[in-house]
């Protein structure tokens, strides 16, 4: 009995044995990225830590465009308003705005720029069922009354989380319009955010160019 005893440990420490092994490699990969420094920079910084822009922003620059209609019981809003556009002097949002000449194109100058944080900067609101409008009226589907989202001609459920796309093509209407007025809608959303986006200047006419003030390259422009 004493044998048989005796023979029974060799054997489970044969089992246990790469069970250990295991055990001790994943204890050594965990602690080396615990307290390993191999991975930081030369100032002592991790690699891997979020790079902030030099106004204390973790989302990096850019300049992008879209171009965007917002149809209220088919009648399409006028943002070319002072309560609507930025200025020089007049910065609604310095991520993203709109201002004259084109009302109807987005400026996006910060990437993960959000539909919801665009409206906001003019005063509006959207979430999935309701948009609100500048005067505080809320518009919220009811009946035949619905809340419809249009990207590039594509409908989608939720927009206000949606990033800005650049050169996408935005409607946001509401009412209880037919397919056939609200294809009509998708078509009147312009296609001119190429221009300001400096992709298309065979477009413009050199004899009676726009006074363009935020051009991809240019120097004089909200931020």
């Amino acid at each position: 009995m004493e044998v048989g005893r005796g023979l029974a440990l060799p054997r489970a420490a044969l089992f246990l044995a790469p069970v250990l092994l295991a055990a001790g490699l994943v204890g050594g990969f965990l602690a080396r990225g615990i307290f390993d420094d191999s991975n930081d920079s030369a100032d002592g910084v991790s690699a891997n830590a979020p790079v902030f822009t030099a106004d204390g922003e973790l989302r990096q620059e850019t300049h992008d465009h879209a171009d965007f209609a917002v149809y209220v019981r088919g009648q399409r809003l006028d943002f070319n308003g002072p309560e609507f556009l930025s200025t020089e002097g007049k910065d609604l949002s310095k991520n993203v705005h709109i201002h004259a000449p084109r009302t109807n194109v987005v400026h996006i100058h910060r990437e993960q720029t959000t539909w919801d944080e665009f409206l906001t900067s003019l005063g509006m609101a959207v979430d999935d069922t309701c948009l609100t409008l500048g005067g505080g009226e809320k518009l919220c589907n009811a009946g035949t009354e619905t809340l419809k989202f249009f990207v590039n001609g594509v409908r989608i459920d939720s927009l206000m989380f949606k990033d800005l796309g650049d050169l996408d093509r935005v409607l946001i209407s509401f009412g209880a319009e037919d397919d056939t007025t609200v294809r009509k809608q998708i078509d009147s959303v312009t296609d001119e955010a190429c221009i300001p986006g400096e992709q298309c200047n065979a477009r413009i006419d050199p004899n009676n160019k726009d006074q363009e003030p935020c051009t991809r390259t240019g120097t004089t422009c909200v931020k």
